[in-house]
Order: structure tokens, then sequence, then C-alpha cells
């Protein structure tokens, strides 16, 4: 079975599926997942052609998807694959314990 382009997918979720997937450097930088989902939307040709301020445009009319829905899609797909997670995943939310954080006032 031929795999769908990213024309041919209908929902935000199955498109950052897709990114996610194809694209590593997505699954770690929102950033790059947002850049790449609207190029992609908009089409390589077009957007060459486009100024800025005709980008700004279509996102200002809401005629391009709103970032806020890639990024939570994102990160409802990550939160149940984690092969579609970044490689520093979970060292950024790991904190360092020190015991001098950790004294109860009373003891003082």
């Amino acid at each position: 079975m031929k795999q769908k382009s990213f024309t041919e997918l209908k929902t935000v979720g199955e498109r950052v599926f897709f990114l996610l997937k194809t694209v590593p450097l997505t699954r770690e930088n929102d950033s790059q997942l947002i850049a790449t989902y609207i190029l992609n939307e908009i089409g390589d040709k077009q957007i060459s052609d486009m100024t800025a301020l005709d980008l700004l445009a279509k996102i200002a009319n809401s005629r391009l998807t709103p970032f806020a829905s890639i990024i939570r899609s994102r990160q409802d797909i990550q939160k149940n694959n984690d092969d579609l997670k970044g490689v520093e995943f979970g060292k950024r939310k790991k904190s360092v314990e020190s015991p001098l954080f950790k004294v109860n006032i009373r003891e003082i």
C-alpha cells in the first residue's frame, strides 16, 4: 500500500503524525514543526512566490491551520507514541535534587 502524501491527509492529527514520522527534527522543536507544516500546507511553489506580508495575512485571517492546533496534536501523538518523542525527551524534565533544598524549616 502506497503511503499518502501530506496533502492527501485530511486532519491536523494525521498531518502532524506524518511529519513526526518523516522529519525527526520536528519531534523536538515546535517552531520547526510549525514551519514544516505551513510549508507543506501552502506548497513549495506558492510559498516562494509569496511575500512575508501575504503569509502574515493568511495567518491573521485564519486561512492556515492554527499553530496551537498543531502543537496540541503533537502533544497528543507523543503522549501515546514513545518512538515519536525526541531524543532529548525526558532530559529537560529531570530536576537535580539537592539536600540543601529538602531541609524542613522546623528543624532549623
